[in-house]
């Protein structure tokens, strides 16, 4: 299968061209966000290679008053740990055997298999698939309320064992942020801005040719800001004269239409999750002069090479002089950085207990994100009142429980650190009175 999208709508194409009419509504009118619904046409074209394979059609289980069976579910979970490209590259046949009980291995310990949080959302995925499909294409066309009853009450139960067929890692704990210690945060931001040649280099070893550009980029993402979000900005968006940065939604300064690797404002169209559209930033003195520095010693340059500008008004733009058309070139800068942190021993985890069974912290933009968020708590502290100005800093609704997360996060080490203190004064007084 292949997606496409055409005047508004997202379609879910079979390979012959026909469109799959229940999946391309049900991506349509249940998501706005493009990123979105990409991860959920994939969870839907695996869903469909089972049933394909399987023989499965929901309009005759119907019949039957039925949904998935329970060894169904169980082999259609083992599915979802295989990458999308391979199972669509597999024969029917195939399906059916890797699927079937006699699997040699469980499906997480396989070679190449994906991460548990990744089959858990799109099992996830898939039940809220079915819960449409059933309410949109069925109920409407069965006439006998025991018949409906008795099918409502098949895919609730499909549903449910669907969505807890795997373990997921719970995003919602505290111990899941992955936030570096403010203290080696810190010095990765000094050595960003006092010695960004060290950091920002080409394959070779040299000084990249958007250096400028990339330390501003980073320094941004110290201060918080989402990877997506930076290829967002407008030049007009950020105020040197008071400091001030506004994050919004700009994608329609674009040419053509967003594809699901353009930089967005995060949750920016969305009505069903809790991200503001638009916020206004206080920026630290030296991540204004690192902008300053790329706007007059690389931005300037690049467009005086051409007699038209072809910016678009964006703030950070290519080698080209135009705006940053995908995300890959943020996720490739910031892994080139981490390569460098990691050689210059600024990513030992050494006893970290937030990140196991590793010698080096796994370093993404994100990170700096969550670090971001973990040093505001701490300086700021945990009342509501913080909670407050955080939620506007990191672009949360008011109505957000993300800022609790680092709450718990910081009184979990808070606590920690008591009755590690406790714990050496105990110690000191045991040796005390033993002399004694």
């Amino acid at each position: 299968m292949r997606q496409v999208s055409a005047k508004g709508n997202y379609l879910l194409l079979h390979d012959d061209g026909a469109i799959h009419y229940p999946f391309s509504k049900f991506l349509t009118h249940e998501y706005d966000n493009p990123h979105t619904r990409e991860l959920v046409s994939q969870s839907l074209r695996i869903l469909h290679r089972f049933f394909t394979a399987h023989r499965i059609e929901l309009a005759v289980r119907a019949l039957e008053r039925r949904c998935l069976t329970y060894d169904e579910i169980k082999s259609l979970a083992g599915l979802c740990y295989r990458p999308l490209g391979e199972v669509e590259l597999l024969t029917d046949a195939k399906v059916v055997m890797i699927t079937s009980a006699k699997a040699s291995k469980p499906p997480e310990d396989m070679i190449g298999a994906l991460e548990p949080n990744t089959a858990a959302k799109r099992l996830n995925h898939m039940a809220t698939y079915l819960k449409f499909y059933r309410e949109v294409f069925l109920d409407p066309h069965i006439k006998s309320e025991a018949w409906r009853s008795e099918l409502i009450t098949a895919y609730d139960q499909t549903q449910d064992k669907l969505a807890s067929q795997v373990a997921s890692t719970k995003q919602t704990h505290h111990w899941t942020i992955q936030s570096l210690p403010s203290q080696r945060f810190l010095e990765i931001i000094r050595t960003v801005v006092l010695a960004p040649e060290t950091l920002f280099v080409t394959v070779k070893g040299k000084p990249s040719a958007t250096l400028y550009r990339d330390r501003a980029m980073f320094l941004l993402g110290c201060e918080g800001l989402r990877p997506g979000a930076l290829g967002n900005l407008l030049r007009e968006d950020f105020r040197p004269a008071s400091g001030h940065l506004i994050i919004k939604d700009n994608r329609k300064r674009r040419l053509g239409r967003p594809t699901t690797g353009t930089p967005v404002q995060k949750g920016a169209d969305s009505k069903r999750i809790a991200y503001a559209s638009e916020t206004m930033i206080t920026l630290w003195p030296f991540t204004i002069k690192a902008i300053a520095d790329y706007l007059s010693q690389e931005r300037d340059l690049v467009l005086a090479k051409h007699l038209k500008s072809r910016s678009r008004g964006f703030l950070f733009l290519n080698e080209k002089g135009e705006p940053i058309k995908h995300r890959s070139t943020l996720t490739a800068m910031f892994n080139r950085v981490g390569k460098q942190l990691a050689q210059l021993g600024m990513l030992d985890i050494g006893n970290d207990p937030y990140f196991k069974n590793t010698d080096n912290y796994n370093f993404y933009g994100y990170v700096l994100r969550h670090s971001a968020a973990s040093l505001f708590i701490e300086l700021n502290g945990t009342d509501n009142a913080a909670l407050d100005r955080m939620k506007t800093r990191f672009g949360w609704t008011l109505q957000s429980t993300q800022p609790l997360r680092y709450a718990a996060r910081a009184l979990s080490d808070q606590a920690n650190m008591t009755l590690m203190e406790f714990h050496e004064k105990l110690l000191s007084d045991a040796k005390t009175g033993r002399k004694e």
